[in-house]
């Protein structure tokens, strides 16, 4: 029991002296701020090139189920999601070169079409199809995902154990791991599900939900929708599963903890540019 306290105060100086480090540099380092909208540009252009042509190819089928996957496939590459895509990548990397990749992308799909989905209801059935000031409900998540990126990282690096971990019975997390250790993909994909800005804020309400009540089955688009935004990641990771079936890579399959480690530097580095930018804006 004195143990356990003992990891628990450890853990919450941990978060705190990561919150305070957050804000400093958020509000203090103008060399991050600039790498960080260096970064902003390079996947606004990257998207620019882009929309023409699957937008084109969007319209001229004119199919509803392929037009919203191709308005996923767009979604992945609007600037919001530079930090959180190459995040997701970092963290599912590992288990690509271990052979075990598919089920955790499945879930980590899964959990962004649950957000959508249940965003998507909301703004129908409750709003009554508008969505009068966005600003106000997706911006302070916009702000937090910065953060929450750090703690993630810190917690695959083992400096901090979350606060969730402490009073989890051994048995739930055995059986976490059964599964292939869906329940952290599945959790991530429906947070990410919520990293809206005003492009991709376009894409779905603008664009997809319109598309979604014309269409018989419309319920289904917004999954359809968030296997799009999957598309990109899918095809890294499989060059990720490839790679590790070569003779070069081969011993990586057994280093499994330091690939981890090496997901939370990323996650972190990633999390702290994200949190640089969208403090600034």
């Amino acid at each position: 029991m004195a143990l356990k306290l003992m990891d628990m105060r450890r853990g919450l100086l941990a978060l705190g002296l990561a919150v305070l480090g957050l804000v400093g540099l958020a509000l203090g380092s103008g060399l991050l701020e600039e790498v960080s909208r260096s970064l902003y540009r390079t996947a606004n252009t990257l998207y620019a090139l882009l929309v023409p042509w699957v937008d084109g190819l969007r319209r001229e089928v004119g199919v509803p189920w392929l037009s919203a996957f191709l308005l996923g496939v767009l979604a992945a590459f609007a600037p919001c999601q530079i930090t959180t895509g190459a995040s997701a990548l970092a963290y599912l990397a590992p288990s690509a070169l271990e052979g075990r990749v598919w089920p955790r992308f499945l879930a980590f799909l899964l959990g962004k079409a649950f957000t959508y989905l249940v965003l998507a209801g909301v703004v129908l059935f409750v709003l009554g199809g508008t969505l009068d000031n966005p600003g106000a409900i997706f911006r302070p998540v916009r702000l937090a995902l910065g953060p929450f990126m750090v703690l993630v990282g810190l917690g695959l690096l083992g400096v901090v154990r979350w606060p969730l971990a402490w009073g989890v019975p051994e048995g739930v997390g055995a059986r976490v791991g059964t599964w292939g250790g869906l329940l952290g993909p599945l959790a991530l994909g429906g947070v990410y599900g919520l990293a809206f800005c005003p492009t991709l804020f376009w894409l779905f309400f603008g664009l997809l939900l319109p598309l979604a009540l014309a269409s018989p089955l419309g319920f289904l688009l917004p999954g359809v929708f968030a296997l799009g935004t999957g598309l990109p990641l899918g095809l890294l990771l499989l060059l990720f599963a490839r790679l590790g079936r070569g003779q070069a890579l081969k011993g990586m399959r057994h280093v499994g903890s330091h690939l981890l480690r090496g997901a939370g530097a990323v996650f972190v580095a990633l999390g702290i540019l994200d949190t640089v930018l969208y403090w600034n804006l």
